[in-house]
């Protein structure tokens, strides 16, 4: 993103007043690294002789539970405070082990007819049952999305088309449609294909024509007015022109109202830096192969932030049913639909932690470092 991403502490640990032995703490240690868990419960299992229930009193930890025949126990703590917990526990000499209750979900296939031909979802490590529901908004700043489309029935949120001027940001080319489905398409409705941000809402912004091209000034108005009417995300699958301080200054005015911008690095198969892709406060997405090679057309360079997925993606088609295509167009609405979920996990974090949520869950593939800054993204 042109900027330096800090690390992402989740928690910070408490100095320890009494020594620990190894194992306590690198399981303290362990903690900063919190995958989903019980926001109130935790497990412990105390040394040989000990009482759990006057320990549980001594930390401020509520009601006991039995576990079968185990001798781990569940305790009740404070809601919200699990992880301090766990420390807590850790800290305590009469304590052999805490851990945080960890959510776990059956691994299940969605039922949309044209999953198995997704390979960039199990590449990224998608999981439709792994992720919360909290609905955020993707804008689309494209061609258009076709808004009749079945696999997007009942997505839409008020849109623009500034092609003619009207609210019907009717897709009349194809691109914007097949971008708004990898992104957001519903799911597990034996339809079609599976969408990375399958709750997202989709805001259809037209700015292009039949052709597929159309203005700066036309983008910009794009970009001002999904960060004026609440998209989350800004969808930027587009590039081209020169470097633009009218279109910079959009984006930042986009970014300070706290949305997360997603461009695509191009298709020149070069170093050379595209526009808005490199604009500052601006994600920018390399494509690879199924094999996570970078993309032969893609641009690239240290001033990508990212690759994901972009070649032989299947989508949906303007009209109905799917099609396949290639580019950094659909790499960018992979990462646009990754940056919706996050946000929907994390209602209140702000758009630069969102981001770093994404470039610290990147894997390190061939090309990273010179390619591109982080990696390729993954869930």
């Amino acid at each position: 993103m042109k900027k330096t991403a800090s690390a992402l502490v989740a928690f910070a640990l408490a100095t320890a007043l009494l020594p620990m032995n190894a194992n306590a703490a690198e399981q303290v240690a362990n903690v900063e690294k919190v995958a989903p868990h019980a926001a109130d419960q935790i497990l412990v299992k105390v040394k040989a002789g000990k009482d759990l229930k006057s320990l549980a009193k001594k930390h401020g930890a509520g009601e006991i539970k039995g576990l079968g025949n185990n001798e781990w126990k569940l305790v009740k703590v404070p809601n919200g405070k699990a992880a301090e917990f766990v420390e807590k526990f850790l800290q305590d000499g009469d304590v052999a082990e805490a851990e945080l209750d960890y959510i776990v979900h059956v691994n299940a296939t969605p039922n949309d007819p044209s999953y198995s031909a997704q390979w960039h979802l199990p590449k990224i490590n998608w999981n439709y049952t792994g992720l919360t529901h909290t609905s955020k908004t993707i804008a689309v700043i494209d061609t258009g999305v076709d808004l009749n489309h079945p696999d997007l029935s009942g997505k839409f949120v008020a849109g623009y088309d500034f092609v003619n001027n009207d609210t019907v940001a009717q897709d009349d080319q194809g691109h914007g449609t097949f971008v708004a489905g990898i992104a957001a398409a519903k799911t597990n409705n034996l339809t079609d294909i599976a969408g990375v941000d399958w709750n997202a809402k989709i805001m259809p912004v037209k700015v292009f024509n039949a052709t597929g091209s159309g203005t700066v000034s036309a983008v910009i108005q794009g970009v001002d007015f999904a960060a004026n009417n609440g998209a989350k995300v800004i969808n930027l699958s587009l590039g081209g022109g020169a470097y633009s301080s009218a279109f910079q200054t959009a984006i930042n005015n986009a970014w300070n109202k706290g949305a997360i911008i997603v461009a695509a690095a191009g298709g020149s198969g070069t170093t050379t830096q595209q526009y808005p892709a490199a604009y500052a406060n601006v994600v920018s997405v390399a494509s690879t192969t199924s094999t996570d090679a970078k993309a032969s057309n893609t641009s690239y360079g240290t001033w990508v932030d990212v690759a994901a997925p972009g070649q032989g993606i299947v989508s949906l088609k303007m009209g109905g049913g799917t099609t396949t295509m290639s580019g950094s167009s659909f790499a960018t609405a992979i990462v646009s639909g990754m940056a919706s979920a996050f946000a929907s996990q994390n209602t209140t974090a702000s758009n630069t932690t969102i981001i770093n949520t994404i470039f610290n869950k990147c894997v390190a593939i061939p090309g990273t470092g010179t390619y591109w800054t982080y990696g390729r993204v993954s869930f």
